[in-house]
């Protein structure tokens, strides 16, 4: 139970991460603020979850709508890193780190369909090192490429589909996101984490179309599906690859 609290800030911490990293902001420099009114946050206007319900959702100071985006963010980070414990000692620095990075490239696409480098492509050095000195549980050979089977995999689709359609589909910064999850989960890790966001982003993406009534150019992040099914496959890999190729 003293854990929930703990992650909880952390959690808004990751917030404030996702936003300054796509704004150009200093993580470290300034309190927290309304990114709206740019007034300073009060510790009591701070706290995870709880302000945002004793606030409905709402400034304190030039009550515009404080984005919903915050309180989930704080709630997945919990439910996520809470099951770290689970895994074997040695994985959870590495877990800690893919996990948080993960959550801060869901924050930032959800926003701005923006994804940070800084938690992608620059972390890719760090995935290749934990599976080197056996913080992983893959080999280096599976890591790396995983790596190259993220990023190609989603360039070929990319080139593919603005051939055909003239349109971009994919993001560069989906790419990189793949090739960062690859670094972590390895060759069969990457292969199922792209089935997996293909499949839940589609299935979203219909059901969205259809309650909300817009047309079908209407533009999803394909990031958050990414980095939500790269999490499903750490936290429940036995099970999916047994539900998927029965072992």
């Amino acid at each position: 139970m003293v854990a929930i609290p703990l992650l909880l800030c952390w959690g808004s911490f990751l917030n404030l991460v996702a936003y300054r990293l796509v704004s150009g902001g200093n993580i470290f420099g300034l309190r927290s603020f309304c990114p709206l009114c740019k007034r300073v946050i009060a510790w009591y206007d701070n706290i995870p979850v709880i302000s945002w319900i004793i606030l409905l959702g709402k400034c304190r100071y030039c009550k515009k709508p404080i984005s919903i985006l915050y309180p989930f963010i704080e709630l997945l980070t919990m439910c996520a890193l809470i099951m770290l414990p689970y895994f074997p000692g040695r994985y959870h620095l590495a877990y800690f780190v893919f996990f948080s990075a993960l959550i801060v490239s869901i924050r930032s696409d959800l926003e701005t369909m923006l994804i940070s480098r800084y938690v992608t492509v620059f972390l890719i050095p760090l995935g290749l090192l934990f599976t080197a000195t056996g913080l992983l549980p893959i080999s280096i050979e599976s890591s790396m490429a995983g790596t190259l089977l993220g990023y190609g995999s989603l360039y070929i689709a990319s080139k593919s589909f603005f051939w055909i359609t003239g349109k971009e589909g994919i993001g560069q910064g989906d790419l990189e996101l793949l090739a960062f999850i690859g670094s972590f989960v390895g060759l069969a890790g990457c292969w199922v984490t792209l089935f997996m966001a293909a499949v839940i982003g589609s299935i979203f993406g219909v059901m969205y179309i259809t309650l909300s009534g817009k047309n079908r150019e209407v533009r999803i992040p394909f990031g958050p599906f990414l980095a939500l099914s790269a999490m499903l496959y750490v936290l429940f890999q036995k099970q999916i690859l047994f539900y998927m190729f029965g072992f």
